[in-house]
């Protein structure tokens, strides 16, 4: 079953509300009191009407419906794998289910797997698919205030953070060119990895975001200068600026294409996508995220870096480094895209804290 397919009888925008009616109770999904009622549905079923009801939103971007997916396949694995049906699920495997989490990932993916659980065995309850409210179970584990490494073997080390030097980012950068191996379109690729390393450096974005960039994403501003309109988490709109040398590498990789460096604002053709099938085909499918993770992973490799680090990892760089900069708060959550202050302000303790060290070390005090 594809777990982001929508119930057929809802997936339909047409279909009235009196032919939904129908089949909820045709498949005896409304009880008496004409509240939804999934005591006799299927674990197939319920699972169906939890991601259409409560899981997919049209504001979801492809890689949040795909952690969720995700999710969702680490608990029907898990407790297939123990021949327990959902439907079956008490006090005993939701504690078994939470122990295994937690022992088998790192804090912030099994404090999100195990919200996801939360999710579910909650909405069972509403729906009566469970009698007892299982959640009052669940404990999920703590995660480090910050952008701390929480990985199993790091946890006792706080200082490990999940950021890059200036001159880390800049070597992982040379990198992604320099591991381009294909000799067949090889400047276009190298144009490629040197733009996208620039802008998750330069820039911020999240993974999802660079994705998503298209050729009319950019554009000029009053003054000139080129700016690009982002959309972030839950649609919402942004506008970065975009620095001259990454402009500069925008222009060369639109060249190496010869395709135009005009901007045009209504032009939605995706701005990094698979170079080999576009030759072939000439049409221009997006890149994934798995793409772009393998080219970052390979720098990584090839510069001999921490093998830990992500794409991820050079968001935390550019905030931090705006912060360290004297760039405002208020500017650096506007950039990236922080819901709340209090998150960019995370970053803005932990320049504090070396401030402290600095300043007492530069007194002489020891």
């Amino acid at each position: 079953m594809d777990l982001t397919q929508q119930s057929t009888f809802l997936k339909n925008t047409s279909t009235s509300f009196q032919q939904i009616k129908q089949e909820f109770q045709s498949r005896q999904f409304i009880n008496e009191e004409n509240d939804l009622d999934l005591t006799h549905a299927t674990d197939e079923e319920f699972v169906e009407l939890f991601f259409s009801l409560k899981v997919l939103r049209k504001s979801l971007s492809p890689h949040t419906i795909r952690s969720y997916n995700q999710d969702m396949r680490t608990i029907l694995t898990f407790f297939y794998e123990q021949k327990i049906p959902l439907k079956e699920i008490g006090f005993m495997e939701v504690k078994l289910f939470n122990k295994v989490m937690t022992e088998k990932y790192a804090n912030r993916s099994a404090a999100r797997k195990l919200e996801f659980f939360k999710r579910l065995l909650e909405f069972g309850h509403q729906t009566h698919f469970y009698a007892t409210l299982y959640t009052t179970w669940i404990e999920k584990p703590t995660i480090a205030k910050g952008h701390y490494s929480d990985k199993k073997e790091e946890q006792k080390n706080r200082t490990e953070f999940r950021e890059l030097s200036e001159r880390e980012a800049k070597v992982i950068v040379q990198g992604l060119e320099r591991v381009v191996r294909s000799t067949k379109y090889q400047r276009q690729y190298q144009m490629r990895n040197r733009l996208i390393g620039q802008l998750l450096y330069l820039s911020g974005l999240r993974s999802s975001e660079l994705l998503s960039l298209n050729w009319g994403s950019f554009r000029e501003d009053r003054r000139g200068n080129v700016i690009a309109d982002v959309i972030g988490k839950g649609k919402k709109e942004r506008t970065i600026p975009i620095f001259q040398e990454v402009k500069e590498s925008l222009m060369d990789y639109r060249q190496s294409f010869d395709e135009s460096t005009t901007f045009h604002p209504f032009d939605t053709t995706p701005l990094f996508y698979r170079i080999k099938d576009y030759y072939r085909t000439g049409q221009k499918e997006r890149l994934s995220y798995t793409t772009l993770y393998r080219a970052v992973k390979s720098a990584v490799y090839y510069v001999q870096a921490n093998p830990s680090i992500s794409p991820h990892w050079f968001r935390h760089s550019f905030i931090t480094n705006s912060l360290a900069n004297d760039v405002p708060l208020a500017v650096v959550k506007q950039v990236v895209g922080h819901s709340s202050i209090a998150t960019t302000n995370v970053y803005l303790e932990k320049l504090q804290e070396e401030s402290v060290y600095d300043a007492f070390k530069q007194s002489g005090y020891r």
